[in-house]
């Protein structure tokens, strides 16, 4: 008598990677099992050592790294609560939903990340910023990019802020550009806006930054790049430029225009 065999289909995997993930997630900022509290902006954020240790060497020099906090339930720490947030949410899902977020505080988790030394964040916000730069968040991402050392993510910005100067230079968030940023810009040949566009935005960024040494941006503004009229009606009226030099360039452009005329 012939043995009867198993019709039914062969298990040869369990796989329940999506249920796991989701019980993971839901553990996130919540009481249950937890053995820390975060206080940030006067906030208990409830967490797991073995979870965060697990998924960040930062977090695992902090909690079991024979620092105070090792020993310690409650841990302040100084940093954006929003950006905090999303940076637990990931350590316990691995998402993090970027396209929901506003600019500012991706801008607050990417320095997150680059302090905790998330290099799959870090990479991923930097390809995201890329793909959705503007000229009202360019020069933001600028300055984050140079401040975090991201080097391929600033050339980006200086290529997309070449290409679009003359809208840059008259926005708001030109102004707010740290100094290093808008001394960078206004070395490049290739940043070629309108002078009396510069001279204003250099104005503008002063005004932004009253305890800041303006000298060296104002060395950087090309006088020669603005016409008589622009030099004689503008710029001489703010005292910011010596006579000397304003006759100079006024110099140069009749030179250079008496020049074309013989030509």
């Amino acid at each position: 008598m012939s043995s009867q065999k198993n019709q039914g289909t062969t298990v040869e995997n369990i796989d329940e990677i999506d249920s796991f993930v989701a019980d993971m997630a839901s553990l996130c900022m919540n009481e249950p099992y937890s053995d820390v509290e975060f206080l940030v902006e006067d906030q208990r954020l409830p967490g797991h050592r073995l979870v965060l240790a697990t998924r960040s060497e930062y977090f695992r020099a902090l909690l079991y790294g024979g620092l105070a906090e090792s020993n310690q339930r409650e841990v302040r720490l100084d940093v954006p609560l929003e950006a905090f947030k999303l940076i637990l949410g990931y350590l316990y899902s691995g998402k993090m939903p970027l396209s929901t977020l506003d600019v500012d505080t991706i801008i607050d988790v990417l320095d997150l990340a680059h302090l905790y030394e998330l290099q799959a964040v870090e990479s991923g916000i930097g390809k995201y910023l890329q793909q959705n730069l503007s000229v009202s968040n360019v020069c933001t991402i600028l300055d984050v990019a140079r401040r975090s050392n991201l080097n391929q993510r600033a050339e980006e910005c200086l290529d997309f802020i070449d290409y679009n100067c003359s809208d840059i230079v008259k926005h708001d968030s030109f102004a707010q550009l740290s100094k290093e940023s808008l001394e960078e810009l206004l070395r490049r040949d290739k940043f070629a806006a309108p002078g009396i566009d510069i001279f204003r935005a250099v104005c503008k960024w002063r005004d932004n930054h009253p305890s800041e040494d303006f000298m060296t941006l104002l060395s950087l503004v090309r006088l020669t790049a603005l016409s008589v009229k622009q030099l004689l009606r503008e710029v001489r009226p703010t005292g910011l430029f010596e006579p000397e030099k304003i006759l100079d360039a006024i110099d140069f452009k009749l030179n250079k225009f008496n020049f074309s005329v013989l030509c």
